[in-house]
């Protein structure tokens, strides 16, 4: 499997993250402007391709660029079948269609709509267990890049593999958890990115669980957080929870010099847009242990005082560096139209200044969301500006400043 199929796997996992959360209604009447389309299809069984039983609730999340639209719901009829009329169309406007079934919340991918035209999309839906039907990693990618001569920023994506044709929904009776996570001791800041909430995590270990639904095939997973350099350096044992297709190490070529044992070194590669070194094994049995070792080869400053407790340490939150990481490693497979007379650098900029001045009140979560969102449409169009981008960041941000509120109960 390529790093290319590794990313373009993220995109709706992501965009699905985003609109599910609590988000402002803007009301609209589209069929009074004649710029509105249908959007419509139908709910069917993976298994048997025909309708499950009884009525679904069809939700219709959208937005007009930053701006989140009302959410609709239609129910299904009796083949399945949905429709949404008068939906605004044009090229600001993105959807996504989801139904909920068993517990799990399946979603379609990103929808488009031409005013005046229709767009068709078929939800398939599993019967779920929570029997473990024997779930591996297909990839298991870990990218590292330096933040300052004392913090790293680490992102993970995994593609787990549910096998069979019944949905997988964990139970957090099970011992060991079916689906963990370790992270390296000086890890601080864990930011859900895609695949699950922060309603879905058990943090403990060190490390943490999800139990959020997982469907048939492939399910991609995404979290980053940052990681203490104690003057410069780290060293951590990086052990796989589960079986892994393919194992993959990334350090993004600069001041981060890595040692690895037990991955085979490949050289220089890119990912998302950014120059790495590579280290990939294939068939990786569970428990491996992958030694790793980092040292930032600029003169090393004091550790800065994080704070103390593993719960504090582990309070959610990300960096304005973190998202800039995690959004430029999505690549949407459709075009998204943006104006040309944006200029995208000023753009980005003034929406993650937008971002540093949002309140983190849960009042306020719904308008970061927007804002995100914005900038995640904007540097896809135009990632030739992520490179000037972090560079601004590196040198005027706060390494520190969070886009999501921290706290012992966080």
């Amino acid at each position: 499997m390529t790093l290319q199929r590794i990313v373009s796997s993220l995109v709706g996992i992501v965009v699905l993250g985003m609109v599910t959360l609590p988000i402002p209604h803007v009301h609209a009447d589209p069929s009074s402007t004649g710029t509105s389309g249908t959007i419509s299809g139908r709910v069917v069984s993976g298994a048997t391709s025909t309708p499950p039983s009884g009525p679904h609730t069809i939700r219709l999340d959208g937005y007009r660029q930053a701006t989140a639209l009302v959410t609709r719901e239609t129910s299904t009829s009796s083949d399945g079948s949905f429709e949404f009329p008068h939906v605004e169309a044009g090229p600001e406007f993105v959807y996504l269609v989801s139904v909920e079934h068993g517990g799990i919340r399946y979603s379609s991918d990103i929808l488009l709509l031409e005013p005046g035209g229709q767009t068709s999309v078929d939800l398939e839906v599993f019967a779920a267990t929570d029997k473990n039907p024997g779930i591996s990693f297909r990839t298991l990618t870990r990218l590292l890049r330096a933040q300052s001569a004392d913090v790293a920023s680490v992102v993970q994506i995994a593609e787990v593999f549910v096998p069979g044709n019944r949905a997988f929904t964990p139970s957090a009776q099970d011992m060991p958890p079916a689906l963990r996570f370790a992270v390296p001791e000086g890890a601080f800041g864990l930011q859900p990115i895609g695949g699950f909430s922060i309603d879905d995590i058990v943090i403990g270990g060190p490390g943490f669980a999800i139990f959020s639904g997982l469907r048939p095939g492939i399910n991609t997973i995404i979290f980053g957080y940052q990681l203490a350099l104690d003057n410069g350096f780290t060293a951590f044992d990086w052990k796989p929870s589960l079986s892994a297709d393919t194992v993959i190490f990334l350090v993004e070529i600069g001041p981060l010099k890595a040692e690895v044992q037990n991955l085979e070194p490949r050289g220089e590669s890119s990912f998302g847009g950014t120059s790495v070194l590579r280290w990939q094994t294939d068939q990786v049995a569970a428990g491996t242990n992958l030694d790793v070792q980092i040292e930032h080869t600029t003169v090393p400053r004091l550790i800065r005082l994080f704070r103390a407790t593993t719960t504090d340490r582990w309070a959610i939150g990300a960096t304005i560096a973190a998202v800039i990481l995690g959004l430029s490693l999505i690549v949407w497979r459709r075009n998204w139209r943006v104006s040309d007379s944006i200029d995208p650098l000023a753009e980005a900029n003034r929406l993650l200044a937008e971002l540093r001045t949002s309140g983190t009140s849960p009042a306020n979560s719904s308008h970061r969301v927007a804002v995100q969102t914005e900038l995640f449409t904007l540097l896809e169009k135009h990632p030739e500006i992520i490179g000037d981008l972090r560079r601004g960041q590196a040198h005027g941000a706060d390494p520190n400043k969070t886009l999501a509120p921290q706290g012992p109960d966080a």
